[in-house]
C-alpha cells in the first residue's frame, strides 16, 4: 500500500467473501495498472474510483443503490444488511 486509503481498502477486503472472490489480487493489479479499471456505468466512477473500481465498503454499496437504483437511504441500508447476511 502507498496510502492510508489503500491500507484501509486491503483490510476491508480481507474477509471471507472478498477473499473467496479473489478481490485482493484484482485490487493490486488495478492499482499497479496491470489490469484496466472499467466501470459498467459512468455513474460508478465517482463512487468506486478510490478503490480502483471494486466495491470494498458497505457505504459504497449503499451509494450505488441510491444513485443507480433510486433507493432511499433506508432502502439502501436494508439492502446492505441483506447482503451481509447472505
Amino acid at each position: 500500500p502507498t496510502s492510508l486509503d489503500d491500507l484501509s481498502s486491503i483490510l476491508a477486503l480481507y474477509r471471507p467473501g472478498p477473499l473467496d472472490a479473489g478481490l485482493i489480487p484484482q485490487f493490486i493489479k488495478r492499482k499497479h495498472g496491470v489490469e484496466p479499471i472499467e466501470y459498467e456505468f459512468p455513474e460508478l466512477e465517482p463512487i468506486l474510483r478510490e478503490t480502483y473500481g471494486i466495491l470494498v465498503y458497505q457505504e459504497q454499496i449503499m451509494r450505488v443503490a441510491r444513485e443507480l437504483a433510486g433507493y432511499s437511504l433506508g432502502q439502501a441500508d436494508i439492502l446492505r444488511r441483506a447482503m451481509g447476511k447472505k
